[in-house]
């Protein structure tokens, strides 16, 4: 029978190069006619044609190429849209990618058993899909529209299908480890384009931006408030958040040393971009990923100096005036003092009016209808009100009832894999590298609290991934092949 298999695989791959020699020389040929011709968009559509059929046959064979595609274009896609001014329904190449990913999957699952449904139930995939069917229901909300229901769509599949699928695709720590190196390169993009903003100013489309109405909020008395290829520096800022204490944490996840220096070179250039943002809540993510990666280790050396450190920080921001002559650093610290910020009591004052007008809605307004970035869609009560927070706008707009189930399923995934990370990983490396992406993710979820980036690219599907992928600890430790070097050791 194994000889069989075998056989069957040789001439596979046989019948599979040659079908790339066939490509290779029918696109040759066609693009020779096509520039003896002068026609060039043949010439461009006979050069894509056979790269696009290699790369589909990539895809089918090896599905977790179309999701690192998909981790990539989720960071940039809304950045298009500041450069491109008729791209406002660019969202739909992410549906079209993730739609994408699971007909590749449902292929791939009925064609061989390398690939199990079974293998996705969770507590994340099964609290997606809860609240997946919880927002179908919100297409009945008597205060809902189905315009406004429609453009939030991102909010309703993605995370149940980046969950997923994630946790179907990924599970091996070398894919782990190409999650984290595209995760450093595009954290490594983001603080360039901050840098050349603060040193070289704001390009024309960041500019036009700006005079629209973006300056209110990031052009302010205490400085400018960055925001890279991000849609606002609060989402920035959050995210630098979440890559500092991913790149902290997984720097004993490394084997080279010089991956190592570069990891810990990357988190202190997203701490200083964190700062650039001028994002105050974006401090409680790598203080909140700290806390959660001191509950993980289960070492009391770890303990003690992570505990040292978050008590040192805190006594510098809350209780100290060191550093007040840099502005970052000075707007920072008011983030320790929230009942001295006019700001944060315009909040409270606001969510007090929204908590007397939701009283008898347990199913809130309705999906899209809430801060006032929805007028556009209706005018109303709660389009005038800016909601501030992503777990007051889920609340405003799905109830009580919503951001119950919402919170809920984030918290029993946290726990679970948080339990699996601290008792069912033994290699080193794996806990360390997908202990990075829960202590980034916790952080995240934090720090929606103060801003609402969450529920924007590249947030969300950054969050989901990491998530589903520490969920997937116990099968990448089981998976994971020892070499012979002494840091491959299991711990006891």
């Amino acid at each position: 029978m194994k000889m069989l298999e075998r056989s069957i695989d040789i001439t596979s791959n046989r019948a599979e190069k040659w079908l790339y020699r066939l490509l290779a020389l029918a696109g040759m040929v066609g693009i020779v006619v096509s520039l003896a011709m002068g026609n060039f968009i043949l010439f461009a559509i006979i050069f894509a044609l056979p790269l696009s059929i290699i790369t589909i046959m990539q895809i089918l064979r090896k599905p977790s190429l179309l999701l690192y595609i998909i981790f990539i274009v989720n960071y940039f896609i809304l950045a298009i849209t500041r450069y491109l001014p008729n791209a406002s329904g660019i969202s739909v190449i992410m549906d079209s990618l993730l739609a994408g990913e699971m007909i590749v999957l449902f292929i791939n699952s009925s064609l061989t058993d390398e690939y199990s449904w079974k293998a996705t139930v969770n507590s994340l995939t099964v609290g997606s899909l809860v609240w997946m069917l919880y927002c179908l229901v919100e297409i009945v909300n008597p205060t809902g529209m189905i315009s406004a229901w429609a453009l939030s769509r991102s909010l309703v599949f993605n995370g149940f299908f980046v969950a997923l699928i994630t946790t179907m695709v990924v599970r091996n720590f070398r894919q782990i480890t190409i999650i984290l190196d595209i995760y450093a390169i595009l954290t490594i993009i983001a603080v360039a384009k901050a840098f050349m903003q603060k040193f070289m100013g704001f390009d024309s489309a960041e500019q036009k931006w700006l005079d629209e109405g973006g300056a209110l909020t990031h052009i302010i008395g205490s400085g400018i408030r960055y925001f890279s290829i991000f849609t606002d520096a609060g989402n920035f800022g959050s995210n630098m958040g979440c890559a500092a204490i991913v790149f902290m944490v997984a720097v004993s996840s490394c084997k080279n040393t010089m991956k190592k220096i570069s990891y810990v070179i990357i988190a202190g250039l997203a701490i200083y971009a964190m700062f650039m943002s001028g994002t105050r809540g974006a401090m409680i993510v790598p203080l909140g990923g700290m806390v959660m990666m001191i509950i993980i280790a289960k070492n009391y050396k770890v303990i003690a100096i992570g505990g040292t450190a978050l008590a040192a920080l805190y006594v510098f921001f809350a209780f100290t005036y060191i550093g007040n002559g840099n502005a970052m650093i000075a707007r920072m610290r008011t983030a320790f003092h929230p009942e001295e910020d006019a700001s944060y009591n315009v909040r409270k004052q606001n969510q007090e009016k929204l908590a007397a007008y939701l009283k008898n809605k347990p199913m809130g307004e309705g999906l899209g209808l809430s801060g006032v970035e929805n007028q556009k869609t209706s005018m109303r009560f709660t389009t005038q009100i800016p909601t501030d927070s992503w777990y007051v706008k889920l609340w405003v707009e799905t109830g009580a009832v919503g951001l119950t189930i919402y919170l809920a399923m984030f918290l029993i995934a946290i726990i679970n894999a948080a339990y699996i990370l601290m008792f069912k990983v033994n290699n080193k490396r794996v806990k360390s590298a997908l202990s990075a992406m829960l202590c980034g993710v916790f952080g995240m979820l934090l720090s929606a609290y103060g801003n609402g980036f969450f529920g924007q690219f590249p947030t969300m599907i950054i969050v989901y991934t990491f998530l589903a992928s520490a969920m997937n600890g116990q099968k990448i430790d089981e998976s994971f092949e020892p070499d012979e070097s002494a840091d491959e050791l299991k711990t006891k």
